[in-house]
């Protein structure tokens, strides 16, 4: 491959040499040091390939063999740039495009990561991107080494990463650090008591002495698990009680909704400014303006992609939305569903680790507006851990 490259640089001839001494052609040729590849025999001589500096110098090689030569193909990149040297254009066009990407190639072009699970992914783009590691980073100067180190320090979840500059490719691979397991360091002895009211369904006892069966209701503050144990000796032991109590237990949560409100929907008139995007660099392809008075943005963008991989070099596109002020009446079927998107959102967030076992929810409409009252029965861990003195 690199032979035929330094062969389309230097340009080359096909050419054919006829007469009575061909081989001894060829051994005068060698003997100045002119090099010749693809020779095979033809009629009343041969043919052959040679540069075109070289064959500018075979005139005394064949005189003396009593051949004649004549070329029959011109190959490379002389005879490419003569045949158009009446389009200086082309050629400087040429010129420039090969400076051009020789000078991008020093640029960062995109930043790919791998092993990622609970860190976001946006957030260690962002500190990379602090530190040289993002789409237009000058590569030749960034210190690979310390940006890891820098990296890990300030983002402490990672406990291993590795920045690998291929061509204009920046390959992140980090692994997290493996979460410590929790543990009570506190010595003094402790009770187990109800967090609320409830009725018991489940006791996982691993140390104390167990004071409520399944099944019956307790009142918060109750004790459940007595932090002491009988020994061997019929003597007690105090202990640092260790239970898991799960438990029935009712809650109401209320919502309402007002009949009128007013609130911003986004209108049909909006107003695009698209801009072209090279790495850093960015270039307005329209200039339209808007006169609306409220309005939000949005951004999108499109990239080109090669091989799978996203260049930095595409198309930005913010919108103008124009927005309108709007008087809604909702109907008992709208603040129903309001109502219980609210509380899906109740449920997964603020009861993440109960199990739902009841849920009842009631809607009414009133001249205020509607209101909703839900009643659920979650079953979860009422454990609470009070410490107590031996002395009292």
């Amino acid at each position: 491959m690199l032979l035929r490259l330094i062969r389309f640089i230097r340009g080359y001839v096909d050419f054919t040499a006829r007469g009575k001494f061909p081989e001894r052609f060829m051994n005068i040729t060698a003997r100045y040091g002119i090099s010749i590849w693809n020779a095979q025999p033809s009629e009343n001589g041969l043919e052959a390939s040679m540069y075109i500096s070289d064959y500018r110098k075979i005139r005394l090689a064949a005189r003396k063999s009593g051949v004649v030569t004549k070329i029959g193909s011109k190959h490379g990149l002389p005879f490419f740039a003569f045949k158009y040297k009446s389009r200086i254009g082309i050629p400087i066009g040429a010129a420039l495009g090969a400076v051009l990407m020789l000078v991008l190639s020093n640029f960062i072009w995109s930043v790919s990561i791998t092993g990622a699970e609970t860190v976001s992914e946006t957030r260690i783009s962002r500190v990379l991107a602090q530190k040289g590691v993002g789409t237009g980073g000058w590569k030749n100067r960034l210190d690979v080494q310390k940006i890891e180190r820098d990296t890990m320090l300030e983002i402490g979840e990672i406990g291993w990463m590795s920045v690998n500059l291929t061509g204009c490719i920046a390959s992140v691979e980090i692994k997290e650090k493996a979460e410590k397991p929790k543990f009570d360091t506190a010595t003094e002895p402790c009770n187990i008591k109800a967090r609320c009211d409830g009725v018991i369904t489940k006791i996982n006892a691993k140390k104390g002495f167990v004071k409520v069966p399944s099944g019956s209701g307790v009142a918060k503050g109750d004790l459940l698990v007595a932090g002491i144990t009988e020994t061997k000796m019929n003597t007690i032991q105090y202990v640092r009680a260790e239970a898991e109590v799960f438990a029935d237990v009712a809650y109401k949560k209320e919502l309402s909704l007002s009949g009128e409100y007013d609130y911003s929907s986004i209108s049909d008139e909006k107003t695009d400014r698209n801009r072209a995007f090279l790495l850093w660099l960015e270039f307005p392809c329209n200039l339209q303006f808007s006169s609306c008075g409220e309005s939000v943005f949005s951004k999108s963008s499109q990239s080109v992609v090669c091989n799978s991989v996203v260049l930095p070099l595409g198309i930005r596109t913010e919108t103008q939305h124009s927005l309108e002020s709007v008087k809604a009446k909702p109907s008992k079927e709208t603040a129903e569903k309001i109502f219980n998107n609210d509380l899906l959102l109740y449920e997964a967030f603020e009861k993440p680790d109960s199990r739902i076992v009841e849920k009842s929810v009631t809607v009414s409409k009133s001249k205020a507006g509607f209101s909703c009252m839900a009643e659920y029965v979650f079953n979860e861990n009422i454990a609470e851990s009070a410490e107590f003195s031996v002395t009292d």
